[in-house]
């Protein structure tokens, strides 16, 4: 069922998409794994901190907490800072919220950074990958309605009602009703 109601986090690193379901659970630590510690959300990328932060429920809404690790989160293109005294600054979440983890001050997306998408509703549970290297323009359709985007960055999303993509360069994913084309 396409646009289901339920919060997930999808994770783009190192060219595999991974989805979780927030709704499973309250708390979902992020970090990389070591001996020490085994995140919930495990991200392999050395620029991401151990212990790198949590999504969490409160009371039915979802924020997001960074523990102001080395190279940080950018959040909707803003590097989360640390709140007073160096006190965690938990960020409530809505539909859409793009995440950067590991990246510096900067949303820069590279071999060495994740991405994270955080989405309300589920578009199928295959994610299919569709060649996007070398193309300036990109056309994504569902149904009737067509939507072009020239000169795309990484980490585009294009959401539609039936199905959802996200460009990362050499590759986008695509879930749902949608389909893409470029040149």
């Amino acid at each position: 069922m396409y646009g289901k109601k339920e919060n997930n986090l999808i994770i783009i690193e190192n060219g595999q998409l991974t989805s979780y379901m927030l709704d499973d659970t309250n708390v979902w630590e992020v970090g990389r794994p070591s001996k020490e510690n085994i995140p919930d959300i495990k991200l392999h990328s050395t620029t991401v901190s151990r212990r790198h932060g949590k999504f969490q429920n409160l009371d039915g809404e979802w924020f997001y907490l960074d523990y102001n690790g080395k190279n940080g989160t950018v959040y909707n293109q803003k590097h989360i800072k640390p709140g007073i005294n160096g006190r965690v600054r938990p960020v409530m979440l809505k539909d859409g919220d793009l995440f950067v983890f590991g990246g510096g001050e900067q949303q820069v997306l590279n071999y060495k950074t994740i991405l994270g998408l955080f989405l309300t509703k589920v578009y199928g549970e295959d994610w299919r990958v569709v060649d996007s290297k070398g193309y300036s323009t990109l056309r994504f359709l569902t149904g009737e309605d067509m939507e072009t985007v020239n000169s795309p960055e990484k980490g585009t999303v294009i959401e539609k009602e039936k199905g959802i993509a996200i460009y990362m360069g050499d590759v986008t994913y695509l879930a749902g009703d949608i389909e893409m084309t470029g040149c």
